[in-house]
């Protein structure tokens, strides 16, 4: 019970409940101010006169007023819940993936993309716009029939609050009886979203198969299931509207006008006037009925996906590394491991590994596929939390609490290239936003792939286009080094940077490593031995442990 109320304190912030609170204030005085208007009315036939009508007008501006602030306000706290939530999810999706402790398979793309758009939207949209405003629409039809049984006939008042709340029993009533039809609605809409993101993944795959005919089939049938339970959702709100609508709308109103008509030897004929125009507030509950198999129930369906999402999706505490204060760390070192360990759950990847890389030193390790390179490289570029023993990048302790500032030491080259849809020049300030022209100049000089892009027709500005199309994959390589050589940081980190280019741009690659001021320290996993031959030391990794190569002369 502890665990559900706090899951459910960190979904909904204090500023979310207090905006629902508002909503429902606005919508409160909003119907007050109607009802006063209506009231006003009522005057003016018992011979209010001027005055009467001077308030009539007082009251319609200021409902006008306030029903404007409830869209207002509603509409921006849905969107201030929205990315609140959605980095909220990011963060702990983040910090399930560096955790140790986390369900390896974790959770599927697919819901994960439907719970940070379909599932925000509606759930903010029923906290945010539709819970206060129901809320205050329940409200309403006591209010009005309060101040009619005590300010103007008591029979009408009370004899008709005794029936109002029938109104949200048979809300509730109807939301079990269509609760199933809800529940298969945001089933059929997860798989759907599951199939299409399959396909879109494996798109080349489909297409290199001769599957897209088969797919295309497939996902239509999973459509057409979708279209099906909406619909079936959407006929069973029309049946509630009618109904709920029709038949509690027709009571009240006949009963209401039933007892005026009865009462009327003791009600003036501008107070039976008032108590049948009140009429209208009193269906203010009905009003909310026709979102709320749409907006509510979806919101509530929406709501507890998440509260179960990051109910289950728990993070541990990590293993601790322990610093004895940071008196082992060698200040001559800018990458130094001792005794570390990791297990992604499915047994140790590193077993004690150690590795001290000096200030200035060029360092290479090598190993099979699958020997743990990539987890010993995410522990030193801040991307994985180490586990158990000492770790330390460029003199500053590897806190698994402050990996942001661990990826703040380092630049990285990986063996896969990312190239935003952008300019050159617009890739390369990713690295660091205020560098001018002639410092990406120089970087891409040390790259050693100035020359080629000096050649295009728009030089720094040439548009790279859907996933660096215009240019080379040795080409993209040498402007993704470039970057990391512009962010200043002086540790760089290559992940195997020549595996998937050509003779010609691995050779201009270790070409420009090899240059590099001997300031700069370079950690390399790689397969190839051409980049051995820049290396002062190397290493092999294979069952867990580093151990030392011998260089050729």
């Amino acid at each position: 019970m502890a665990n559900a109320r706090h899951n459910r304190e960190s979904i909904i912030s204090p500023q979310g409940r207090r905006d629902t609170i508002v909503v429902g204030s606005f919508r409160l005085a909003s119907a007050i101010c109607i009802a006063g208007t209506l009231v006003s009315i009522g005057h003016m036939i018992d011979g209010g006169g001027r005055t009467a009508l001077v308030w009539a007008i007082i009251f319609t501006v200021a409902a006008g007023a306030f029903a404007f602030g409830e869209l207002s306000w509603g509409g921006r706290a849905a969107r201030a819940e929205e990315r609140r939530l959605r980095i909220l999810l990011l963060k702990r999706q983040h910090a399930l993936a560096t955790a140790s402790n986390s369900d390896p398979d974790g959770t599927p793309p697919a819901r994960l993309v439907t719970m940070m758009t379909d599932n925000t939207e509606r759930l903010t949209e029923y906290r945010q716009v539709y819970f206060g405003a129901t809320l205050a629409a329940i409200m309403i039809p006591f209010l009005i029939l309060f101040y009619i049984g005590i300010a103007i006939d008591p029979v009408v008042g009370f004899v008709v609050m005794i029936l109002i709340p029938l109104i949200p029993l048979g809300i509730r009533g109807f939301m079990l009886l269509f609760r199933k039809a809800s529940s298969e609605s945001r089933k059929q809409r997860d798989q759907l979203s599951n199939r299409y993101l399959d396909a879109i993944r494996n798109l080349n795959t489909i297409r290199l198969l001769g599957a897209g005919k088969r797919i295309e089939e497939e996902l239509g049938r999973q459509g057409e299931a979708n279209r099906g339970a909406i619909m079936r959702l959407l006929a069973g709100n029309q049946i509630v509207i009618i109904v709920m609508d029709g038949l509690f709308s027709l009571i009240l109103i006949c009963l209401t006008a039933g007892l005026a008509i009865m009462r009327s030897d003791y009600l003036t004929p501008g107070e039976s006037v008032a108590v049948m125009l009140l009429t209208v507030l009193l269906l203010e509950p009905l009003q909310q009925v026709a979102g709320f198999f749409y907006i509510g129930m979806g919101g509530r369906a929406s709501q507890k996906a998440i509260e179960s999402y990051l109910a289950s999706q728990t993070v541990g505490p990590s293993a601790a590394v322990t610093p004895d204060a940071g008196s082992w760390i060698n200040d001559r070192l800018d990458v130094q491991l001792e005794n570390v360990h990791y297990d992604h759950g499915r047994g140790e990847v590193l077993r004690g590994v150690d590795l001290e890389v000096p200030r200035g030193g060029r360092v290479a390790i090598v190993g099979r596929s699958g020997a743990g390179k990539s987890t010993l490289m995410g522990i030193i570029q801040g991307t994985l939390p180490p586990q158990n023993g000492h770790a330390a990048v460029a003199g500053r302790i590897i806190d698994p609490q402050a990996l942001t500032l661990t990826r703040s030491l380092s630049a990285s080259v990986a063996q896969s290239t990312w190239m935003f849809t952008g300019t050159i020049a617009d890739n390369l300030r990713i690295a660091r936003q205020e560098a001018t022209e002639t410092e990406m100049w120089d970087a891409l000089e040390r790259a050693q792939v100035a020359d080629e892009i000096a050649r295009m027709p728009h030089r720094l500005d040439t548009h790279l286009g859907e996933g660096a199309a215009v240019i080379s994959g040795g080409q993209a390589q040498r402007i993704s080094l470039a970057r990391a050589l512009l962010s200043g940081r002086r540790l760089l980190l290559l992940d195997e940077p020549t595996s998937h280019v050509d003779i010609e741009s691995e050779a201009r690659i270790i070409d420009a490593v090899a240059n590099l001021p001997r300031d700069w320290t370079i950690l390399m996993i790689t397969h190839r031995p051409s980049l051995l031959r820049i290396a002062d030391a190397a290493y092999e990794l294979k069952e867990g442990k580093l151990g030392r190569l011998e260089l050729a002369a």
